[in-house]
């Protein structure tokens, strides 16, 4: 399933196919969420996520495709599994 991200979604939690919370919305492009990691993120995870350092405060960030998301509800994104 491919979701269709608006900046509506921006502060909801990123879950993997578990339900355990990896991350948070940060900001919403075009057909793209910039996800603040969590603890709990996995390295699998980062691993196929692409990651953008934000220079200006050093926060480490990674680039959430449409395509890598199951579904979004009223309060968090859930990931496909990878």
């Amino acid at each position: 399933m491919c979701a269709n991200l608006t900046v509506d979604d921006e502060g909801k939690r990123v879950v993997n196919t578990n339900g355990q919370e990896v991350g948070i919305i940060d900001e919403v492009g075009t057909g793209v969420a910039y996800v603040e990691p969590g603890a709990e993120m996995s390295e699998s995870i980062k691993s196929r996520l692409s990651r953008d350092r934000d220079v200006a405060d050093g926060m480490e960030r990674y680039h959430l495709d449409e395509d890598h998301i199951e579904e979004i509800t009223g309060d968090e994104v859930r990931l496909q599994r990878f």
